[in-house]
C-alpha cells in the first residue's frame, strides 16, 4: 500500500504521464476528437488553468456538455436516457434513440440562456411528458415498440428513496423548504443510528439527529451522509451508495420496502402528523370532510365514494380497536453502551458514550399528544402513504 500511494503522487505531481516513462511533459488541454478548440490556450501554470477549462467546457457550441445535461434531466423524468450509459456518453456508449430530439433539446438549452428550469419546464409540457400510462392497443404497442422506446405510453416512475421522505413531509406540513446551508441530521433508524462504527481504529461517535423538528426535517438533498453508516430507510429504496458514481438508479420492488413503508418510526409519525395537520384544518367537520382533507394532502384529489366510505369505516373500526390502549410517551436515550475488543490484548471492555445532542431532543407529534380519534385517523394516512398512486408518478 505505501508504495501503490507513492506512486499514485508520483504520478499525480509529475509533468509526465507516467514518472517513469522519460518523455516529454504532456501539457494541460482539452479533448481534442471534439474539434472545439477553447478559446484561449490552457495555461501550463496552475493559475487560470480551471477557469480555462471551465469556460470550454461551458462554451455555447461544446455539444458534448449542453447533450449530457439534457441527455441527465431526460433521464430523471422519463426514467430512462435518450441516449443510453449517461456515464460513458459518446461513440462508445449506447446511442440515442432520438438524435434528433436529442440535438433540439441541446439547442433550446443554449438559446434560453442554459436555464436548467426553462428545460424542466420544456419536457414536462410535453405530449410524451402528458401521455397516460396506458395504451389503447397494448398488443400493437408490443409489437411496434417492444423495448419501450417510442414514448407512446409514459412509464410510470417510482419516486426516488429522498422524494419519498420529502413528500411524506411535504404531505404533513413539516417539510422545511429553506435552501442552502450547512448538512443537517434527519432521524434514521435508531438501531442502525446507535450501532458501534469505527473508523481509523477508534469509535466514531453515534448518530444523533438535530434537536430541532425544523432542522431534522429540512430537505433530504441536505441530509448529511457517512459512508460508513447509509441511512437504511434510504438504501432500501435503492439510494446509491457514496463510494461510487451512479449511472441510473435502480427502482427494484422488494419486501423489505414494504416493511419500511408500513412499520417504521418514521412513516408511524409522518402518519400521525397527517392525522393531526388534516383534524386541525378541518377544525370539527365530519369524518367524511376530513377523510377527503387527508386525500387532498397526500394524493392531490378527492376520494371516490366507495372510497371515503371504506376509510371512514376503517377509521371507526381502528379506534374502536385502540380505545383502552394508552400510549407512553417515547424519549431518545442520553448514553449507549459500547462493547470492543482490546487491540493488543484481545480483552473485552465496555464504555459509556454519552449522546449529547439527545439532552435538548424535541420529539415529533407522538400518539401521547393527540386524541385517540386522531391516532385511529393515523393508520388510515398511513394506508395513503402506502398507495402505488402517492409513491410513483403515473
Amino acid at each position: 500500500y505505501p508504495l501503490r500511494r507513492q506512486r499514485q503522487m508520483c504520478i499525480r505531481d509529475s509533468p509526465y504521464g507516467d514518472p517513469f516513462g522519460g518523455t516529454e511533459p504532456v501539457p494541460p488541454g482539452v479533448l481534442s476528437a471534439l474539434g472545439i478548440a477553447p478559446p484561449d490556450p490552457i495555461p501550463n501554470a496552475i493559475e487560470g488553468r480551471r477557469r480555462a477549462f471551465a469556460e470550454w467546457v461551458a462554451r455555447p457550441d461544446n455539444g458534448l456538455t449542453t447533450r449530457t445535461i439534457v441527455n441527465r434531466i431526460w433521464l430523471w423524468h422519463f426514467g430512462q436516457p435518450l441516449a443510453g450509459n449517461p456515464n460513458n456518453f459518446g461513440s462508445t456508449g449506447k446511442p440515442p434513440t432520438h438524435p434528433e430530439l436529442l440535438d433540439w433539446l441541446a439547442t433550446e438549452l443554449v438559446d434560453q440562456s442554459w436555464s436548467f428550469k426553462a428545460l424542466h419546464r420544456l419536457m414536462m409540457t410535453s405530449k410524451a411528458y402528458q401521455r397516460s400510462t396506458i395504451h389503447p392497443d397494448r398488443e400493437q404497442l408490443a409489437t411496434l415498440d417492444p423495448n419501450g422506446e417510442s414514448y407512446a405510453t409514459f412509464t410510470s416512475r417510482r419516486l426516488t428513496a429522498e422524494e419519498l421522505r420529502d413528500a411524506m413531509l411535504r404531505a404533513t406540513g413539516e417539510l422545511n423548504p429553506q435552501i442552502g446551508g450547512i448538512p443537517n441530521l434527519p432521524d434514521i433508524n435508531l438501531e442502525a443510528a446507535l450501532q458501534p462504527r469505527q473508523v481509523m481504529g477508534a469509535f466514531a461517535p453515534a448518530w444523533v439527529p438535530n434537536p430541532l423538528p425544523t432542522d431534522r426535517h429540512r430537505r433530504s438533498l441536505y441530509a448529511t451522509k457517512l459512508r460508513g453508516l447509509p441511512d437504511p430507510a434510504m438504501e432500501v429504496f435503492n439510494q446509491p451508495a457514496p463510494d461510487f458514481s451512479c449511472e441510473q438508479r435502480d427502482a427494484s420492488v422488494v419486501t423489505p420496502q414494504v416493511f419500511n413503508l408500513f412499520n417504521s418510526f418514521a412513516s408511524h409519525s409522518r402518519a400521525l402528523a397527517l392525522a393531526h395537520r388534516a383534524v386541525q384544518e378541518t377544525d370539527g367537520a365530519t369524518s367524511e370532510a376530513i377523510i377527503a382533507r387527508c386525500f387532498e394532502l397526500a394524493l392531490n384529489r378527492v376520494p371516490t365514494t366507495e372510497e371515503l366510505a371504506t376509510c371512514v369505516g376503517h377509521w371507526d373500526d381502528i379506534a374502536a380497536m385502540i380505545a383502552h390502549d394508552t400510549p407512553e410517551k417515547w424519549t431518545p436515550p442520553l448514553q449507549v453502551t459500547r462493547e470492543a475488543v482490546e487491540e493488543n490484548t484481545g480483552e473485552s471492555f465496555t464504555f459509556e458514550e454519552v449522546l449529547h445532542a439527545y439532552a435538548d431532543y424535541v420529539p415529533d407529534l407522538q400518539p401521547a399528544d393527540v386524541p385517540l380519534r386522531t391516532r385511529a385517523l393515523a393508520d388510515v394516512c398511513l394506508a395513503l402513504f402506502n398507495t402505488a398512486e402517492f409513491s410513483y408518478v403515473h
